[in-house]
């Protein structure tokens, strides 16, 4: 990325500086078609750097992974070593564009480490070869086991970009349905609109880490036939009461789905729901999974907060 001017630099951390000054800028010129074999192609490259990261934080955070399934949905339970398996659960669901991630992605192993909840992470179907409502539905399904399981234990829905788009459309469809809702939300740099409305995704295109342009043309594998305003492909749109979860949510100023978490607080703020929204200066899109970058750590520290506030947990 540019170097950053003076005025720019002394307003974050000396971490965040290096970083900044480092990131690459993700970009795929519109000549190039998005075909599933490119995208299994983007999947590999990027999955095989995130595994030595995931197996470092599982080491250091000494945290024991469990393979398991709900209602034939399967996914990963996520705990450390001082647990409380009596308390509140958070469930999980990673981001990656929709077409790429898994459910051993760094904020689920963080929340374990900086946590005593167990993380239940969701190991969905990705884009092309399924689309919205699949995803939705299967990862609802998932959400409706971890209610039978749990029993009456509180349940925090956690998701990062589009892991959080997707929570916010499970919330909306299991209310629809009756279904026991959250005890909150936190949804990181949440993409609740992936139709391409947007201020920040103007503003901030080659500002942020990746291309909003390119997002939109990646999210269309996940879009398929479906309305982009559909609510459950955007659930920007979807209805919302005071019956919606109180909901933690992050973003930066660099971030190109900063305008969602301002759309959607007002949203919440008009339903009467209780939302907190933190927006860190100088941040990109994700920088809430940097293990130790001073503001990602302040910003989960928040949300953990946030978790205690609304599930009567002390940690």
């Amino acid at each position: 990325m540019t170097k950053l001017q003076t005025a720019q630099a002394v307003t974050v951390s000396p971490s965040a500086q290096k970083m900044l000054a480092g990131l690459k800028y993700f970009n795929l010129p519109g000549f190039i078609k998005i075909t599933p074999r490119l995208i299994n192609r983007i999947r590999t490259q990027f999955q095989s750097g995130e595994d030595p990261i995931e197996q470092s934080l599982i080491k250091d955070g000494n945290l024991t992974t469990t393979p398991l399934a709900l209602n034939d949905v399967t996914g990963l339970r996520i705990t450390g070593a001082g647990v409380n398996e009596d308390g509140p659960v958070i469930l999980n669901i990673h981001g990656g564009g929709f077409i790429l991630g898994t459910a051993r992605e760094r904020t689920a192993l963080l929340a374990a480490t900086e946590t005593p909840l167990p993380v239940y992470s969701v190991d969905y179907d990705l884009a092309p070869e399924a689309q919205a409502p699949q995803i939705v539905s299967q990862v609802l399904s998932f959400y409706r086991g971890l209610i039978e399981a749990v029993g009456n234990r509180p349940i925090v829905m956690m998701g990062s970009s589009a892991g959080s788009g997707i929570a916010a459309a499970v919330v909306e469809q299991a209310h629809a349905q009756g279904l026991r809702l959250p005890a909150a939300m936190v949804l990181f740099c949440p993409a609740l609109d992936i139709s391409g409305n947007g201020d920040s995704s103007i503003f901030n295109e080659k500002r942020d880490v990746g291309s909003a342009k390119m997002a939109l043309r990646l999210a269309k594998a996940y879009i398929g036939a479906n309305d982009p305003k559909s609510p459950i492909v955007s659930p920007m749109y979807g209805e919302v009461g005071d019956w919606f979860p109180a909901t933690f949510m992050s973003t930066g100023t660099r971030d190109i789905m900063l305008s969602n978490v301002a759309r959607f607080s007002e949203k919440l703020r008009h339903a009467d729901v209780e939302v907190t929204a933190v927006i860190r200066e100088g941040m990109w899109h994700g920088f809430n999974w940097e293990p130790k970058l001073p503001e990602a750590v302040e910003t989960r520290q928040a949300a953990w907060q946030f978790i205690k506030q609304h599930v009567g947990e002390t940690f």
